[in-house]
Parts: C-alpha cells; sequence; structure tokens
C-alpha cells in the first residue's frame, strides 16, 4: 500500500523573496501538497536532480522569474529540454508585467504566467489546484 505522502502532489517553490517563498509553502502545504523550496535558480536545479535521483520528481514548480545568478528562464528551458522534467507543470511568477514576447515563450514550455500583484496567491493555488489534478 502506498503512503499517504507519495499520493500528495509534490510541489517546488522557487523565489529569492524568503517571505513570499515561505508564505506560498505554507498555503500549498495546507492544501495537501507536499512542498520544498528553493531560493534560487541554482538550487532549484539541484532539488530537481536530488529529486530525480531519488525517483521523486516534482508534480509542479511555482518559478519566479527575476532571480539573480540562474534566472526563472533559464530554470524553465533547463526543466523543458531535460526528458524526466519535461512533463512538470510550471507556474511562472513575475513582479514585472509580461509582454507578447514573454507571453510567447511561456506558451512555448507550455507554463502558466501569473504577475505578482494583488491577490495573485490565491490565483497560484487555484492555479496549482488544477494542475495537479489534470494529467500532464
Amino acid at each position: 500500500m502506498r503512503r499517504l505522502a507519495e499520493l500528495m502532489p509534490k510541489v517546488l517553490v522557487v523565489d529569492d523573496d524568503r517571505a513570499l517563498r515561505e508564505v506560498m509553502q505554507r498555503e500549498l502545504t495546507e492544501h495537501g501538497m507536499q512542498v520544498e523550496a528553493a531560493e534560487s535558480g541554482r538550487e532549484a536545479l539541484l532539488r530537481l536532480c536530488a529529486a530525480t535521483l531519488n525517483c521523486g520528481v516534482y508534480d509542479l514548480v511555482v518559478l519566479d522569474i527575476a532571480m539573480p545568478e540562474i534566472n526563472g528562464w533559464r530554470v524553465l528551458e533547463a526543466i523543458k529540454a531535460n526528458p524526466l522534467w519535461e512533463d512538470i507543470r510550471v507556474v511562472v511568477l513575475s513582479g514585472y508585467g509580461h509582454t507578447a514576447q514573454s507571453l510567447s515563450r511561456l506558451t512555448e514550455y507550455d507554463g502558466v504566467f501569473v504577475e505578482k500583484k494583488g491577490d495573485f496567491r490565491r490565483i497560484v493555488l487555484s492555479l496549482v489546484e488544477r494542475l495537479v489534478a489534470q494529467p500532464s
């Protein structure tokens, strides 16, 4: 019999804003998900690799675009370029408005864009719940 934790969707929250990362992690956990967090693109890629080695690939990544060193676009490109990760759903967060070019780029990677303003956390929670319920 599978353990309950194995049935819970596994989500990685990636954002260099510690407060936002902690709030998202807490809210997603309260909604019945296994949640891990990364403070940078580099840490996100390391967590993705570690999860793969442990046969525990994430179901979804909530990913900030504007991060130092390795930005969210590079992380998204790495996720979609790796056959072991390409089915991971991605919700992209940005504090900056989206452009037609960025939306087009995101569509190429089958991602969903949410702007960090207003009640965006509620929107992210709703999207995450719907995306992890859908088969990839």
